[in-house]
């Protein structure tokens, strides 16, 4: 029974949403079982019309081969080679006037033998039946295809089969002077000929009327859900009884006896029923809280590290700021994300990276102080990213050849070590006060001296697709001149300050597209020279044997067509 509000608590706000959402619970899981029930009831109807179509497109296609096999020779028989009575001869004349006859009987089902370029003009295709004659063409293996296809504002469950000429239908359809009289004088010298053997003569087509089932399929869904709609009522009226005995009463006596012994003569704050026992026990929360030694309020911590902010996000791991609790030293965390540490393939790529960076050394590679588990503790890493640098625009001319000679001896140290990057892009690189660069980043790299997870999983593309070489969006991995790539659009970028593709998502076919016909880097810089554009385009080449073969040889005609512009500027 509810209380008083004076003196006692109110028990009205609980129950309202407990039915509140009940109500919604249940309305939700009868329109589910409608949906169901209709999708269900649909699914049967599909395949009735299914078989239906199937059984009439075989007798059409046993009147055709009686007609081919038995009617025609015995008419040659009977007449001579020469005559063609298209009435007992032709395929399609009597394959279509038994089925004209059947729909006398069956008004609703509709049976087509359709070609673009028939004898008799009723034949004709009309347009989805071009738009099917293209789809069977384009793959000769293609034999059946089924649907539902709207026809006058009516739904209808169609079949279609291809039919191929044959050599012993060539004289009726090859050249018109071979043809029979008696068909050109019915159907006129025009349409019908010009075949050859093989060519797709037409499609045999059978539509089944399915509107009114599927209409009585949605009331028959909609009867079940006022039914349940009904029963949900009845079960709500059960549950209200219930829940008033189990549930508010019991809490109702609760809350009186809390109220009694804070001495309180009304419920302090808004809320339901448990919202005022939350706030009942609040000294006990607080008690607890303060138990725990202010644990709550720690740093986060790994080992003896402090972890502070995030620096930036790599294929496979976020690296942040943190520093040691002895002795004070700023250092580089690189952790896992969450998902890569509970992803046994993910996790694999994440040790492969750890590991390279562990074994690898060079000036532009952050210095391993210790691994913890899955956590490499770097020396600290500071500066910005090269990406935000290039989001002002293209980079400063004193600033392309000591980057780019950096990076192209760090990316020719990996590929003499066997490693092939497969991800360099400017987000997961550092420039700091001195100009020094650093790759904090490796989540993707293979080495020939480590199993690479990703060609063993046979997954598909990995990485940023805008960075990515022509080969690694088909799947290939382990090649260095894909780095080189790489490096060819970050050259492109810093030398005009936009990509060579648009950054849009697209499809991986598309993206092959794209970069075989790139944006020309004179579009966005008109004064480039020709000799940098030369070093772009050879490095972007969409071909990997007219790519640059060694980084060696990239930096080299970088660095003498960098040394012109300075020479001529000076």
């Amino acid at each position: 029974m509810p209380l008083r509000r004076h003196g006692q608590i109110s028990t009205t706000n609980l129950k309202q949403r407990f039915f509140l959402w009940s109500t919604l619970i249940l309305i939700g899981g009868g329109l589910l079982l409608s949906v169901l029930s209709f999708w269900n009831t649909r699914r049967l109807l599909m395949a009735e019309a299914m078989a239906k179509s199937e059984v009439i497109l075989q007798e059409v296609e046993a009147i055709r081969s009686y007609v081919k096999e038995e009617l025609r020779p015995k008419m040659n028989e009977l007449h001579g080679p020469d005559t063609f009575i298209i009435e007992a001869m032709s395929t399609t004349y009597i394959s279509t006037t038994i089925m004209e006859r059947f729909a006398q009987s069956m008004p609703n089902y509709i049976y087509r033998r359709a070609s673009l370029n028939p004898h008799n003009p009723r034949n004709l295709a009309d347009s989805f039946e071009e738009e099917m004659f293209d789809w069977f063409e384009a793959d000769s293996g293609r034999s059946f295809w089924q649907g539902v296809v709207k026809k006058n504002g009516e739904a209808f469950f169609v079949s279609m089969v291809p039919d191929y000429f044959a050599a012993p239908c060539l004289p009726c359809h090859s050249k018109v002077e071979d043809a029979p009289q008696s068909l050109i004088d019915r159907y006129g010298p025009k349409g019908g000929f010009r075949f050859q053997a093989g060519d797709l003569a037409g499609i045999d087509s059978v539509a089944i009327p399915v509107s009114a089932s599927l209409r009585e399929a949605w009331q028959g869904s909609f009867v079940i859900f006022i039914i349940t709609l009904g029963g949900s009522f009845v079960l709500l009226w059960l549950l209200n009884l219930l829940f008033q005995h189990l549930v508010i009463e019991r809490l109702g006596v609760m809350l009186s006896l809390v109220a009694e012994k804070k001495r309180e003569t009304s419920v302090p704050g808004p809320g339901d029923e448990l919202d005022v026992l939350h706030a009942s026990l609040g000294s006990l929360h607080s008690y607890v809280r303060s138990a725990r030694k202010g644990a709550a309020l720690q740093p986060n911590f790994i080992g003896d590290y402090v972890v502070r902010q995030p620096i930036v996000a790599g294929a496979m791991s976020w690296l942040y700021s943190a520093y040691s609790v002895r002795s004070e030293d700023k250092v580089a965390l690189k952790i896992g994300f969450a998902e890569v540490l509970q992803n046994p393939l993910y996790r694999s790529c994440l040790d492969t990276e750890l590991q390279l960076f562990e074994t690898m050394s060079h000036p532009c590679l952050p210095r391993v102080r210790e691994r913890l588990d899955d956590v490499l503790v770097l020396e600290e890493v500071s500066g910005r990213s090269l990406s935000s640098l290039l989001s002002k625009g293209r980079l400063a001319d004193q600033l392309l050849l000591p980057i780019f000679s950096q990076l192209c001896d760090l990316t020719a140290s990996l590929h003499a070590a066997g490693i092939v990057h497969h991800d360099l892009r400017p987000q997961i690189l550092m420039l700091d006060e001195k100009g020094l660069l650093r790759l904090i980043d490796m989540g993707l790299a293979a080495s020939d001296q480590l199993p690479d997870p990703i060609v063993a999983a046979g997954l598909g593309p990995q990485g940023d697709l805008v960075y990515m070489a022509p080969e690694l969006i088909q799947g290939k991995r382990g090649d260095p001149r894909s780095d080189i790539y790489g490096l060819g659009v970050l050259l492109f970028l810093a030398m005009t300050g936009h990509l060579p593709f648009s950054e849009e998502r697209k499809s991986s076919q598309n993206w092959l597209q794209h970069k075989e016909q790139m944006i020309p880097p004179k579009k966005y810089r008109a004064g480039l020279s020709a000799g940098l554009e030369q070093v772009i385009l050879k490095a972007l080449s969409f071909e990997r044997k007219k790519r640059y073969q060694w980084v060696e040889d990239l930096w080299e005609d970088l660095e003498q067509a960098g040394k012109q512009i300075k020479e001529k500027n000076d």
